[in-house]
Parts: structure tokens; sequence; C-alpha cells
């Protein structure tokens, strides 16, 4: 008589079903937390763009947080407040220290939610060449 076992193939069905809620469980993360990185990527594509404007380092602090809040209004970025950004001097004092520090709190399900820091920084001249 043969094996029945050797002519046996597949995924049964539990594990088939451990398949579709691993799947169903990683698509609610992508679905929940994607939008918090687009927007950090929005964020970080905003201080790099502070880069591109050189008379900003001349202006001052209160210049380039003006130029933030406006590329943050146009990219629609409506989830990060503009106290999430800090300007300092540099150590050096030859350039400002342009930082954004916040901090994403996502509900995934029942009793669970995901905390999602961001921080990213950059650094304006004061004299551009």
């Amino acid at each position: 008589m043969r094996n029945l076992k050797s002519y046996q193939r597949g995924l049964s069905f539990s594990s088939v079903m451990l398949m579709v809620a691993l799947g169903a469980f990683f698509l609610t993360l992508a679905f929940k937390m994607g939008p918090a990185y687009l927007q950090y990527w929005q964020v970080r594509s905003t201080l790099d763009k502070l880069l591109e404007q050189p008379q900003l380092g001349k202006q001052g602090p209160r210049a380039i947080l003006q130029a933030i809040e406006k590329q943050l209004y146009i990219n629609e970025v409506r989830t990060v407040k503009s106290d999430s950004f800090d300007v300092k001097g540099t150590k050096d004092a030859k350039g400002w220290d342009v930082s954004a520090n916040y901090v994403v709190q996502q509900h995934i399900g029942g009793n669970v939610d995901v905390l999602m820091t961001f921080d990213y920084s950059v650094v304006v001249p004061k004299n551009p060449q």
C-alpha cells in the first residue's frame, strides 16, 4: 500500500487562515501608519526646501518659521503643529539649526495604539556663499 502522506500537497485550512490573518494585520498597520509617514516625508521636504532659499538665513528665526508654515499649508500638512519646529543658532554661529520633533499616536484597534516619533533637522546658513 502506498503512503497517502507522500501524495498530499499544499497548505491546510488553518495555515491559509493564519496567512490571511497575518496579511490583514500588516495591511491594517500600513493603512493606519502610512499617512503619518507620508506627512513626515512632506515635513522633511519642507525643511530641505529651506536650503534652497539662501535669503532666509539672513532674515532670522521668525522668517524661517513663517516659510515653514507657508510650505506646510501649501503641502496640506494639517496634523503637524508649528510648535513642533525649533530654530536655534548653531554652536559655531554660522547658521540656524532648524529641527522638527513631533509624536503621532495612531489607534490600531481595541486597546492597541502605535506611537511614532519623528525627528529631522537641517542647518540653514546665515551667510550663504
